[in-house]
């Protein structure tokens, strides 16, 4: 019998074609409720992105940090009528498995790929790999923290371009909103800040004041929950969907 079944599980992940977490829960026999927080998009082709990408041979690096930025850039590329081939030259650097995944299903070839999934993590491998003289592009969404172009600063040359937004759902199923009031649920899903902010703002328009049953990707979705009072019961030091299906799988079993 699956480890999961009969355990209700609340997503507030965007909504996305093959949610691997989705998917590795589902395989475990959880009932998983779709109840995403934000969506992303990709922003305008401005002026400015035009001119970067115009001079993508003067760069020997190109950095990114997610999914969306991967999936943003080439569409934007798409848009500017730039070869994307232009990019298996370039040595890139990704956080995380599925970040680089996804550039390899753009025919693009992961030179560093970070061991951990904090900012401070890939800063670390970064360092040991740029020289001075690198021009390195780093590629993320505009909430994005500065803490890359801060730090990259002396180490090399950077620019930064931010290729997508997140948008928080205002419509939202009051079913499960109601289903997570009167604690109806086994978990809830949280793997981005942003994700939280819209779901802990909800919250309180509504009412709901009993503690949330939260599990979480990353210190920093982590420190976002402790900032509003939330502590999570599970928090996965990995972004890969096994990982966090195995971790949310052992804590459920044992409580």
């Amino acid at each position: 019998m699956s480890t999961l079944t009969g355990k209700i599980i609340v997503s507030t992940r965007p909504l996305i074609e093959n949610d691997l977490i989705k998917s590795q829960l589902e395989t475990k026999g959880a009932q998983v409720l779709d109840f995403p927080m934000i969506r992303t998009e990709c922003v305008g082709l401005t002026d400015e992105l035009k001119s970067v990408f115009s001079q993508l041979n003067n760069y020997e690096w190109i950095v990114f940090t997610s999914k969306n930025g991967v999936i943003s850039f080439y569409e934007l590329l798409g848009k500017a009528d730039i070869d994307s081939t232009l990019i298996a030259s370039k040595k890139i650097a990704v956080m995380g498995k599925a970040t680089g995944e996804e550039v390899l299903k753009r025919n693009g070839n992961p030179h560093l790929i970070s061991s951990g999934r904090r900012t401070e993590d890939l800063l670390v491998e970064i360092k040991r790999a740029v020289k001075l003289t690198d021009k390195v592009l780093l590629v993320l969404g505009e909430l994005a923290e500065q803490k890359l172009e801060k730090d990259l600063n002396g180490i090399c040359m950077v620019e930064r371009i931010n290729v997508y937004r997140t948008i928080d759902i205002k419509n939202y199923s009051n079913e499960i909103l109601n289903s997570i009031a009167q604690d109806k649920y086994d978990i809830i899903l949280f793997t981005s800040p942003s994700g939280f902010r819209n779901f802990h703002k909800i919250a309180k328009q509504n009412h709901i004041t009993t503690p949330i049953k939260a599990a979480c990707i990353g210190t920093t979705t982590q420190a976002e929950l402790l900032k509003n009072n939330c502590l999570p019961l599970v928090v996965s030091p990995k972004s890969d969907a096994e990982s966090f299906a195995n971790e949310i799988g052992f804590f459920l079993n044992n409580i």
